[in-house]
């Protein structure tokens, strides 16, 4: 990753963070990654009100309810996370075209959560919880991936999700 800085925002790069490209996220990772930007936007700057994006780009990528579902579902994770985590979390900022191409080392550790769970890889999964939330308590933040893994990718088997619900109940 080149550290040049951008002459727009002025951001460059660091060493630990990556492109969405060089990550190879797929549409519904990128739209997970964005939809949670503004989520954490939100809870970083209040009066952006950047929610509303975020519900918005989630139903654009999700017609019918699932976009809503996706939405919330992903809302969810993201304060799952945040409930867990002690520390400062670093994002991109989503509304500035150079930033949002940069993954931060937190946004990496929190779509490798949902790549796993999608592929139904729990150990994994379990491990990049652990690291992201500092050894901290991760059970509802995987419950919540794991619902929204199956709001995402209806196609996932419902095991997945039928074992979250009942968890989270």
């Amino acid at each position: 990753m080149s550290s040049d800085r951008n002459p727009c925002c002025g951001r460059s790069a660091s060493p630990k963070e990556t492109t969405i490209s060089e990550a190879e996220y797929d549409e519904i990772e990128t739209t997970i990654l964005e939809v949670a930007r503004y989520y954490w936007q939100t809870f970083a700057i209040p009066e952006s009100q950047s929610w509303l994006f975020a519900l918005q780009r989630a139903e654009s990528r999700f017609p019918g309810p699932n976009g809503a579902e996706v939405g919330l579902e992903t809302l969810a994770a993201v304060q799952a996370m945040r409930m867990s985590r002690s520390s400062c979390f670093r994002f991109n900022n989503p509304s500035c075209a150079h930033c949002a191409r940069i993954v931060s080392e937190h946004e990496r550790q929190f779509m490798n959560i949902f790549q796993a769970v999608r592929a139904g890889r729990m150990g994994p999964a379990r491990t990049h919880a652990m690291i992201l939330c500092e050894g901290n308590d991760t059970d509802k933040l995987i419950l919540r991936m794991q619902a929204l893994a199956k709001v995402a990718v209806p196609e996932l088997s419902n095991d997945v999700v039928s074992e979250s619900h009942a968890q989270l109940a």
